[in-house]
């Protein structure tokens, strides 16, 4: 049964607030073996998903049969942000639920029960971008210093990698950064209620089409395929599950090449579970489908968020995942 990727108020990504032990820097657990009799602990899944087009993996998964083909039957929660979707895996109401990496190192900093399961994707050339009105005087990143701009969620996605890539320039530009759904940025920036807007696909696309003009792309320089959507299990679930985390890590993979092998067969499917245009789909920039958990990738994470300060070198966590 295809499931439909929504794009609804409240899409923020995961301000995460768990806890885990104190160490230094991310480590890697090796997969379980399934091992025995090969039969999977759990066949029925529920897993949470912002409908965004960096988690569309668990989409394509479920509607080409690669969840199927190991055995597990899936129903995708799509959520509206916040961190519901962690705290519901947490306890124990979703088997699985999206996170990004960013919201995770900090949420492990300060003690999150919660193991990374998947890499989904990286950010793609031109996937997350900033927004201004045609006439604005804005017309690049440091005509942005002290002008509101909207993002979904502050200490994530959008003004993480903005001071990222200000710094990897030798620029000290501080925005007033604005939290606004993603729906409803593109309306404010045409209102003038703020003066920019931070807006993934597929928001920037529809940006552009409302006459929005582009001044600074995000997956620039240090941002170029910055590891960014997950997905994680509690520890407790990888423990007593690990038939089941296995057949499910496995079938997230093989969706994400198999996306990754039939791009044009990717962005027709994307109309009819994505809600935009045939037009839009044949056009926006698409995120990098990983097939694998890179230590070093999430390493570069945390150690952006450290220069940052947004989370302290002493309580750097060990961020689980599997490998």
């Amino acid at each position: 049964m295809k499931k439909h990727i929504t794009a609804s108020a409240g899409l923020a990504c995961l301000a995460l607030t768990f806890a885990l032990a104190s160490c230094s820097g991310p480590t890697a657990a090796q997969a379980p073996s399934p091992g025995g009799d090969g039969q999977l602990e759990k066949t029925q899944l529920t897993v949470g998903v912002l409908p965004l087009a960096d988690y569309a993996a668990v989409y394509w998964a479920d509607d080409h049969g690669f969840f199927e083909k190991v055995g597990l039957s899936v129903e995708v929660q799509p959520l509206q942000g916040g961190p519901i979707g962690v705290q519901k895996v947490a306890s124990g109401e979703l088997d699985f639920s999206f996170a990004n990496s960013i919201s995770t190192a900090i949420a492990t900093a300060g003690g999150a029960p919660v193991t990374t399961v998947v890499s989904s994707s990286s950010l793609g050339p031109h996937s997350n971008l900033i927004f201004v009105k045609q006439d604005s005087p804005i017309e690049d990143l440091e005509d942005l210093a002290g002008k509101t701009v909207g993002v979904n969620t502050t200490n994530n996605i959008g003004d993480v990698t903005f001071k990222n890539l200000a710094s990897s320039m030798h620029l000290d530009i501080k925005p007033n950064w604005i939290e606004v759904p993603f729906n409803e940025i593109a309306a404010g920036v045409q209102a003038d209620s703020i003066d920019a807007g931070y807006l993934p696909e597929p928001f920037a696309s529809a940006a552009r089409e409302s006459g929005l003009r582009e001044v600074v792309d995000l997956t620039q320089g240090p941002n170029a395929e910055l590891t960014a959507a997950t997905f994680v299990a509690s520890d407790s679930f990888v423990e007593k599950n690990p038939k089941t985390v296995v057949a499910f890590v496995d079938a997230m993979y093989a969706a994400g090449n198999d996306i990754a092998a039939k791009e044009a067969e990717f962005r027709e499917w994307l109309p009819g579970v994505a809600g935009v245009t045939p037009e839009v789909a044949a056009e926006m920039a698409l995120p990098v489908f990983e097939s694998e958990m890179k230590v070093e990738k999430l390493q570069a994470v945390t150690d952006m968020l450290v220069e940052q300060g947004i989370i302290k070198e002493s309580d750097v966590s060990q961020h689980t995942y599997l490998k």
